[in-house]
């Protein structure tokens, strides 16, 4: 199969196509056969080097945590022909989406969204876990007041849809009464200090926040990082409100698989306004 890939980390003009196996699946596992994968900012961090695996790195490395397709070798639940999504935790498999095909266990797979597109499915699976759980952990109560410092990214888009869903009021200045900051940096700041004395402030931007300074916690807030943890199950339902029209996704644009590089570079620069999508 063709793949995007690198054999050393570095700069996108690394990424390369390459030839690989198709891995046949183990019991359960699916082996699906990729009609879209979305670009994500770890997909860069991947390919540079400064993204965190479990395991040492095994080059030739496949970037790539998004994927939608149909099933071509699956179990009793996803049998074969059955439209998915998929979350590769490629902290855990070192399996990417930037491929032909992917050989996941079936706990990371779920029907894809109907009435959508591959595109805006493969969107779907690492911001919208990672908006989903955010909002878990921030555990408001309806009526409460949200502050989302980044609304119109990607797991900012998603959290804005999914706390309107769960009654919150969505505000766009304090006082608030929990914050969740997409984006790090000054606006993290900002989002912190919009947030009531004993409300509640999670950040998705790893390592951001350190103890004491603007987070003290003599506000009576204690700061929490989020990274997005892989289920299955959270992701079907997930796709359930996409299928019920509940929860939008957007694309930026589509590239071939042989442009990865170039999906990088632009994601690198901001400002796309959506999900970039190879299509294999």
């Amino acid at each position: 199969m063709r793949a995007a890939a690198v054999h050393q980390f570095g700069p996108a003009e690394n990424l390369a196509i390459i030839q690989l196996p198709i891995r046949e699946p183990a019991e359960n596992e699916v082996l699906i056969r990729v009609a879209a994968a979305a670009v994500n900012p770890a997909d860069l961090g991947m390919r540079e080097g400064r993204y965190r695996w479990r395991e040492p790195v095994r080059f030739p490395l496949v970037p790539g945590y998004d994927v939608a397709g149909a099933v071509e070798i699956g179990t009793a639940e996803l049998p074969a022909g059955t439209p998915v999504i998929a979350i590769t935790a490629h902290s855990q498999t070192q399996v990417g989406g930037y491929a032909e095909y992917v050989t996941l266990p079936a706990r990371l797979v779920a029907p894809a969204p109907a009435g959508l597109d591959w595109a805006h499915a493969a969107s779907l699976p690492l911001a919208g876990l990672t908006a989903w759980q955010a909002l878990e952990t921030l555990d408001l109560t309806p009526g409460d007041r949200l502050l989302v410092n980044g609304p119109r990214g990607a797991v900012g888009g998603f959290a804005v849809q999914l706390a309107a869903l769960r009654g919150l009021e969505l505000v766009t200045e304090g006082p608030a009464d929990g914050a969740l900051d997409v984006i790090g940096g000054g606006p993290a700041l900002e989002a912190f200090a919009a947030v009531r004395d004993g409300g509640r402030y999670v950040t998705v931007v790893p390592d951001f926040w350190v103890p004491g300074g603007q987070f003290a916690r003599a506000r009576g807030i204690e700061p929490v990082t989020v990274r997005a943890s892989f289920d299955g199950n959270q992701l079907t339902e997930l796709s359930k409100l996409a299928s019920a029209g509940e929860l939008s996704t957007r694309v930026a644009d589509r590239l071939p698989l042989d442009q990865a590089a170039e999906a990088h570079r632009r994601l690198a620069g901001r400002g796309v306004g959506g999900k970039l999508i190879l299509i294999p």
